[in-house]
């Protein structure tokens, strides 16, 4: 749009803020895929089953923040079925960080929640 009406790249972002908090919320779910994926996989190979469990939570609550419910609820439900089916997973009292991938994960997990949570009061403001 900027180069076909001679304009900054900023302008569009300012005049329409909107898009570019859609855009952002569009390049953000490929990371949360990642993420499930990941996560997904550690519990099916019972490693780091509590981080991924809260790397499961956080994504379920960062696809509710930015609107997606669909998403949302699919995974909460396949979280309270893997609990549901294999209880003892869950007994582990402290999240395991020895290993550099576990500390990835959860800073990775984080740093998307935190960008949803930007994203939800942007688009709480724009609209407001």
């Amino acid at each position: 749009m900027t180069l076909h009406a001679h304009q900054t790249f900023f302008t569009p972002v300012i005049r329409e803020p909107i898009i570019t908090i859609m855009f952002v919320i569009a390049m953000l779910n490929p990371f949360f895929a990642v993420l499930t994926k990941v996560a997904v996989n550690d519990l099916e190979n019972k490693r780091h089953v509590k981080l991924s469990y809260v790397t499961l939570w956080m994504v379920a609550a960062s696809q509710l923040l930015i609107g997606n419910l669909f998403a949302s609820i699919i995974l909460l439900f396949g979280l309270y079925q893997q609990r549901k089916e294999q209880p003892m997973l869950l007994k582990e009292k402290k999240l395991e960080l020895k290993h550099k991938e576990a500390c990835v994960r959860l800073f990775g997990s984080t740093l998307v929640f935190f960008l949803s949570i930007v994203c939800l009061f942007l688009l709480m403001k724009i609209t407001f």
